[in-house]
């Protein structure tokens, strides 16, 4: 009798408990469905949460078994957009769903007293996003785990080691390019930018790499978030420009627009097209928010003709910020200094010349 209650005894100890052991992940995932302007694709996600839907019967089971839930941020960041009125990419305005409000409500029932783990933003494969950019992947993790638990009112894990996150994801070199040369422009942003403002473009950057995204859907995808994240850069623009100078002297005046809600504060890279200008960069540019500013630049001319200048922005270390933007320049009727002095290097030029071939001449004797 005594071995029996002591074998019992054991068992408490080393048996796990059977809540714990009969735990069933669920995993609350899928296919991307919004744009990476917030519009939506078509209307299949309203499919999936609807009764009798792949992701509804994920979460209205009459199952009692303990679940762990592990969840994808977007999609349900994707579900709450639909609680409001919203948009397909075809122009279809469709009113806020019922579903989606049924459907945000029962997730925060039903993991309300459970184990619940947030998967990177946008469920990305962890293989192929730390090869790409392992700083990013620590990015998506720590968003998803911020945004996941905002949205259940209640605290997630994040669990970078663990092996939660499902599939592999093929990414062409073509594709590898747009999302390196997209990350990198959103992360040169960021550095003049309040980084509240580009933090969901930069997170949905990390759903290109879901294993649940087809290839040709992968490259529709990766074409739109190259189109979003130009106008993004173009919030903060330099207006290209013709100009016509006419004296030595002149101050070229230069038109920078800031799109942002943020004051932005760059310097202003400008570089001559060619040895008849010379012109010096602009250091410590204040753009207020929302707002257009025109700048002077002085700028000194050597000789009449055909030119032109690029600007760009950059940082305080001197990292560009967007794309480079050509300023052209005629510059005519310069007036008689300037003309002296073309005339005396051109004189100087021409001495030159011929010095050296009377060296030539005279080695060539010798």
């Amino acid at each position: 009798m005594k071995k029996i209650f002591l074998f019992a005894l054991i068992g408490l100890f080393i048996l796990p408990a059977p809540a714990q052991a009969e735990s069933r992940e669920v995993q609350i995932t899928d296919t991307m469905h919004r744009q990476f302007d917030g519009k939506f694709r078509n209307d299949d996600l309203a499919k999936e949460i609807a009764v009798g839907g792949r992701l509804w019967s994920l979460i209205f089971s009459t199952d009692l078994t303990p679940r762990i839930w592990v969840i994808d941020a977007a999609l349900i960041e994707d579900i709450s957009a639909m609680t409001q009125p919203y948009e397909l990419r075809d122009g279809t305005k469709l009113d806020a769903s019922i579903e989606a409000v049924a459907y945000l409500a029962q997730l925060k029932r039903v993991t309300k007293n459970a184990q619940v783990v947030a998967l990177p933003y946008g469920n990305p494969d962890p293989v192929l996003a730390r090869e790409l950019a392992s700083s990013e992947l620590n990015y998506y993790y720590k968003t998803a785990q911020t945004r996941l638990a905002t949205a259940l009112a209640r605290p997630v894990r994040s669990e970078p080691l663990s092996a939660w996150s499902k599939g592999r994801t093929y990414f062409s070199k073509e594709l590898r390019s747009q999302y390196s040369t997209n990350r990198k422009a959103i992360t040169a942003l960021s550095t003049v930018v309040d980084p509240a403002e580009l933090a969901d473009i930069r997170a949905q950057l990390g759903r290109l790499m879901s294993p649940s995204l087809s290839q040709t859907d992968r490259t529709y995808f990766s074409f739109n978030a190259t189109q979003e994240v130009y106008k993004y850069k173009e919030r903060l623009k330099i207006y290209a420009g013709k100009y016509q100078l006419t004296s030595a002297k002149s101050k070229l005046p230069i038109t920078l627009a800031n799109g942002y809600k943020s004051v932005v504060k760059v310097n202003l890279n400008l570089y001559p097209g060619s040895s008849r200008i010379n012109v010096e960069g602009v250091k410590d540019i204040v753009l207020e928010p929302k707002s257009k500013t025109q700048i002077s630049v002085p700028l000194e001319i050597f000789a009449p003709g055909q030119t032109y200048i690029t600007a760009q922005f950059v940082n305080a270390d001197g990292r560009a910020i967007g794309d480079p933007v050509e300023l052209s320049l005629n510059l005519t009727d310069i007036d008689s200094r300037v003309a002296l002095f073309t005339t005396a290097a051109a004189v100087l030029l021409f001495l030159a010349a011929i010095t050296q071939s009377v060296r030539r001449v005279r080695r060539a004797r010798k």
